[in-house]
């Protein structure tokens, strides 16, 4: 395995197992590799499933998360392990989305798998389920099944040594690894309802996510 491949798994497992330590709605139920190259990840989000033929409600899910070995040229190959009725969810496949980029980190990809299980996120012109859409369909009233916030707070020690200024140096062209960096680097924001405050990862600048405090909706600026 290359030192580039290792380093990158590296810092994927550091920040993922930091940022589900802290959500309390997922848990680390299990790794493969050292470093990982799989992961297993438990959600308590209300979402549904379908049995005999009915919709019936459900909390808890299981995801695989696999890291090909062309990761992160390649994006990581994500299952249920547990089943779940969703336009955009197959036994074989999770759709995270068509535009993957190597700068892109293994939180969004959590964040945005617990927004579809609440159903906070689908997409029925192109399904992987034709029944689960068409349920949506007749559904919107219901959704989302659960407003669970994909943020996590902000930690108050690591917000004041990570905004301490540096000492200033002459600028310097920008680089394709700068531009990947800064994809990767953390955005310190308050909900603009109730001033609760959040990290996340800048490539998040212009979506709009649900305060665990108040539970109203802002955009990430």
């Amino acid at each position: 395995m290359s030192a580039v491949r290792l380093r990158r798994l590296a810092a994927d497992f550091a920040r993922l197992d930091d940022y589900v330590r802290r959500h309390p709605r997922l848990r680390m139920v299990q790794t493969h590799g050292d470093p990982s190259e799989r992961y297993q990840i438990e959600y308590q989000i209300r979402s549904v499933r379908m049995v005999a033929g009915e919709v019936h409600e459900t909390r808890t899910h299981l995801v695989e998360i696999t890291l090909p070995l062309h990761y992160p040229r390649l994006p990581p190959q994500c299952r249920m392990l547990t089943p779940v009725f969703h336009p955009n969810i197959a036994p074989h496949a999770i759709c995270i989305g068509d535009h993957w980029t190597a700068g892109e980190s293994l939180q969004s990809i959590v964040m945005r798998i617990g927004e579809m299980l609440a159903y906070q996120s689908y997409n029925v012109k192109s399904p992987l389920n034709g029944e689960a859409a068409h349920w949506v369909e007749k559904n919107r009233d219901r959704l989302p099944l659960d407003r669970v916030s994909m943020l996590v707070e902000e930690d108050p020690v690591r917000a004041s040594a990570e905004s301490t200024p540096a000492e200033s140096a002459p600028p310097r062209p920008a680089t394709g690894a700068d531009s990947a960096a800064s994809r990767a680097k953390a955005l310190h924001v308050r909900c603009p309802h109730c001033d609760k405050a959040y990290r996340v990862s800048a490539e998040y600048s212009g979506r709009r996510f649900r305060c665990t405090g108040c539970q109203q909706a802002f955009q990430v600026d």
